[in-house]
């Protein structure tokens, strides 16, 4: 039941990705499966809720990107991986789900100096600029098309933006999706010379702040996780990410 609120959560992140106006998508078969295209490096995905069963649909998610010349994450969470790996396909880390439940006490705070601040469509720059930043995108200023992506974020009812500052400067940032019963966590980063600063928990306290008691789903790298569980998140297991090169990320 956990994992399935995992892929429950990316699977309504990754509806309303392919829908954006800056988006490019493919159908995969009748299985509701689909690649996405954001048209930046930083943001493309094959979604296949089924287990892997056939080298075409492979082929064609693959071909999908080749075209495009773009690297991509391919999750599988229901096995599958050794289609996709004599597909040519090559496993490329994993993320581990994990999942809060805020209805609980927040006993991390972190800094209480640290303030959020909601991200609104004349303002994306700044958490486009923030989060370029925490990630290490890139040196300079985001590029165009992150850009462009982060307006279509900001156009959404169902996903908010958020940016932390401490000290009068921008520290970090993260994005919520608003579901049903979850609330997904997306792009939670911090500036690298605010780390270890109590930033992150404030955030993250935050967070649970902000989704009402409803359960709280994100999807970690390996470095990512004793953050997590040191805040109280339970780990529900890794997914598997196959892409055309080693290490995505």
């Amino acid at each position: 039941m956990v994992m399935n609120d995992a892929l429950s959560s990316l699977t309504f992140f990754l509806e309303r990705l392919r829908k954006f106006p800056v988006s490019e998508a493919l159908t995969l078969g009748n299985s509701g499966g689909f690649c996405v295209s954001t048209n930046n490096e930083f943001e493309n995905w094959v979604y296949f809720p089924e287990r892997v069963t056939e080298a075409d649909t492979v082929d064609m998610a693959a071909g999908f990107f080749r075209e495009r010349n773009e690297t991509f994450m391919w999750p599988v969470y229901d096995g599958g991986g050794e289609i996709l790996r004599e597909a040519g396909l090559l496993h490329a880390g994993h993320l581990e789900a994990m999942g809060f439940d805020s209805s609980r006490p927040v006993t991390h705070r972190g800094n209480n100096a640290v303030t959020l601040r909601r991200i609104t469509r004349e303002t994306c720059g700044e958490w486009a600029g923030c989060l370029w930043s925490a990630f290490d995108y890139g040196d300079g200023e985001p590029s165009r098309e992150y850009c462009a992506l982060v307006e279509a974020l900001c156009d959404d009812a169902a996903m908010s933006l958020y940016v932390a500052e401490l000290e009068g400067r921008d520290a970090g940032g993260f994005l919520l999706t608003d579901e049903p019963r979850l609330t997904g966590v997306y792009y939670f980063g911090v500036k690298t010379e605010f780390r270890r600063k109590g930033v992150a928990s404030a955030m993250m306290s935050g967070v649970c702040e902000i989704s009402g008691g409803k359960k709280i789903v994100l999807q970690s790298t390996p470095e990512g996780v004793p953050f997590y569980e040191a805040f109280g998140f339970d780990d529900w297991g890794a997914v598997e990410v196959y892409s055309t090169v080693e290490d995505i990320f």
